[in-house]
């Protein structure tokens, strides 16, 4: 009996075991799967995916439909299509659903070898059935292929576009029939290899939240340097680098910018020649006070110091420079030639050798005089694409605190385009809320104010409250750049308003209403403006602009028959003056009445009305403080006859 209860009892314990594995192994593949599963992505015309259908597009010239420079590729595409697509068994073409043709620039026939599967596959590549394709951020569609044709807003040399599968930038698109559009893009899909990744890959620049009003942001690239310059694996910068270290002077600036820079990851275990300018010579580049400097350039101080590191065999020696005959030629890391010779001195391209260093691992280190493939032509065409790097002169006036809003304020008065801005900025005391630098201003122009009729407030209106929050409404805490304004994207400007911005796939930028018509005007390395053609939120001086309007309605009530020509002043004797008598003049002058305090009374010339006015005078002249409310406003004007 006690046998037969110890062998149930083991039974149960085997059976439990088993379980317990069991489970434990449905466990471990459920936490794997879950690991492993892709995140679930919502295309947008999922429901004509999977169908066998083609669209139907063999009536439709589509060529003639698009503008010249865009015909060729679109001719290209349709005539492919006929030959290799039209007619192809189990698709059907169909009328009444729409189609989106993605046309690349070019198709480069080579690459398919007369391969009819080849070149059909690359045109279904290219076709987004079930939908009519709106370029827009984080949008995605199937193509015939059913591989997902992803939207995304990136970087194109320093501007900000559209492409599709992160791989062919969208140049244009162009609605043909109601349901067929051509999207025409630079490249083609099949250069990309989203199909076996995932779509949601980092932007070609990567903007960080925290910091992305400040400078532009590096590309995405690790920086090797620091991390495997101390690591046994890179010899090669651990000893140059240790080198620099040990230098009491002249190579602090070099050593600061190698430090800096991504270059050790090109370097292996080879040997090397370095050329390392001395610190007089980057400070040759160097504004005295203010100016451009273009080792602030950090992708141009990258190229500069990648052309003073030659990888070779056998280094040359200041002992071989010496007695070398004629000169040596040899390529950099970066792509460009440099030639040694050692006549009249030793020099390198023409720059002198100040000193050499034979490292332990065999490195040849020269010291040399000048920074190599530097010159004033190379600054100054460099100078034309970085403006936001240039420091500015130190101004006094007008704002010494408010730097950026000085200079901004000095650029606008030299454009004829900015008089209504420039007299706001100077009436409004905004400088202790624009303090120093780092902001974005949203600039409209003449035409935007007058629309709303802000040219005919006078100065008390501009310097209020209110007139002061519509004015830093206007500026954002913070440097923006044209890739910065992303569609969508809502900012709070420092007059405590949120902005939205608006991008469409032809690049046109919206700020709420206003269109940005001229788009990173930088000032300096303190900020950048952006010309709009429309005021944000007008309507905080509504109140304001509607006196004005009511005034003028004052003119209404003028007897019929008087003209422009007919004086019309608020004096009975107005001194002789070349200040126009407009309606404009006259509704800045009675702004602080009300048509209740307006009285329009005929002026007789005679010689009574002449001393009653000299009277008039004398009493003006004996009240000293009459304010504009005393007495009610009278407009006089002289009747025809």
């Amino acid at each position: 009996m006690a046998s037969s209860a110890r062998r149930k009892v083991k039974a149960k314990l085997q059976v439990s075991v088993v379980v317990i594995l069991f489970l434990g192994t449905l466990l471990g593949e459920s936490v794997k799967g879950s690991e492993d599963e892709q995140p679930v992505i919502s295309y947008i015309n999922r429901e004509a995916a999977g169908k066998k259908i083609l669209p139907d597009f063999a009536s439709v010239q589509l060529g003639d439909s698009v503008p010249e420079q865009y015909r060729a590729a679109a001719n290209r595409f349709a005539q492919l299509w006929k030959e290799h697509v039209t007619g192809i068994k189990g698709y059907d073409t169909v009328k009444d659903i729409p189609f989106t043709l993605i046309v690349p620039d070019k198709i480069n026939e080579s690459l398919f070898d007369g391969n009819e599967p080849k070149i059909r596959e690359f045109l279904l590549e290219h076709v987004v059935p079930g939908a009519l394709v709106e370029v827009k951020d984080q949008n995605t569609y199937l193509n015939l292929n059913q591989h997902p044709v992803h939207v995304n807003l990136s970087c194109f040399d320093m501007l900000m576009a559209y492409e599709i599968n992160q791989s062919a930038k969208v140049l244009t698109k162009r609605n043909i029939t109601e349901n067929l559009s051509l999207v025409f893009i630079v490249g083609n899909l099949t250069e990309s290899d989203v199909h076996s990744s995932s779509i949601n890959k980092f932007n070609k620049r990567n903007i960080q939240e925290t910091n992305r009003y400040n400078e532009p942001q590096r590309l995405e690239m690790k920086n090797f340097t620091k991390e495997l310059a101390s690591g046994k694996e890179n010899r090669i910068g651990q000893h140059l680098m240790n080198f620099l270290a040990g230098m009491k002077s002249g190579t602090k600036v070099f050593q600061h910018f190698l430090s800096s820079s991504n270059l050790s990851h090109l370097m292996d275990d080879s040997s090397y020649m370095v050329f390392i300018p001395s610190d007089t010579a980057f400070q040759r580049w160097h504004p005295i006070d203010w100016g451009f400097y273009p080792f602030s350039v950090q992708e141009f101080t990258e190229t500069v110091l990648r052309n003073h590191f030659v990888c070779t065999k056998q280094p040359l020696r200041m002992a071989d420079l010496r007695t070398i005959q004629g000169e040596q030629r040899f390529k950099t890391l970066g792509g460009e030639y440099i030639v040694l010779k050692n006549k009249p001195s030793p020099n390198v391209n023409n720059v002198s050798v100040i000193s050499d260093y034979t490292l332990s691992n065999g490195i040849e280190i020269f010291v040399i005089s000048e920074v190599l493939f530097v010159s004033e032509a190379v600054v100054s065409r460099l100078h034309q694409m970085h403006k936001d790097k240039e420091t500015p002169p130190l101004l006094a006036f007008p704002w010494f605190g408010a730097q950026f809003l000085s200079h901004s304020f000095l650029a606008l008065e030299r454009d004829t385009r900015f008089t209504q801005i420039t007299r706001f900025l100077n009436t409004a005391e905004i400088a202790q809320f624009i303090s120093g630098s780092n902001y974005t201003f949203f600039v409209p122009t003449d035409e935007a104010f007058e629309r709303y009729s802000f040219d005919l407030l006078p100065d008390s209106v501009l310097a209020s409250e209110k007139g002061i929050k519509m004015l830093l409404n206007h500026f954002i805490r913070g440097r923006l750049y044209d890739r910065d304004l992303k569609d969508g994207e809502v900012i709070d400007t420092i007059g405590g308003m949120p902005v939205k911005i608006q991008r469409t796939f032809e690049n046109t930028v919206r700020v709420n209403s206003a269109r940005i018509v001229e788009s990173e005007v930088f000032v300096y390395n303190l900020g950048t403006m952006f010309y709009i053609d429309d005021v944000l939120y007008p309507d905080l001086l509504k109140d304001e602009v509607k006196a004005i309007t009511d005034l003028k309605n004052v003119d209404r009530n003028v007897p019929d028959g008087i003209g422009a020509s007919d004086a019309y002043t608020t004096e009975q004797n107005p001194p002789m003056t070349d200040r126009s008598t407009t309606t404009t003049f006259r509704s800045l002058y009675g702004l602080l009445t009300t048509n209740a305090d307006v009285e329009l009374v005929p002026l007789e010339v005679t010689e009574s009305s002449k001393r009653n006015s000299d009277e008039d005078s004398a009493q003006f002249q004996d009240d000293e403080i009459i304010t504009p409310k005393a007495l009610p406003v009278r407009y006089f004007y002289n009747p025809k006859k």
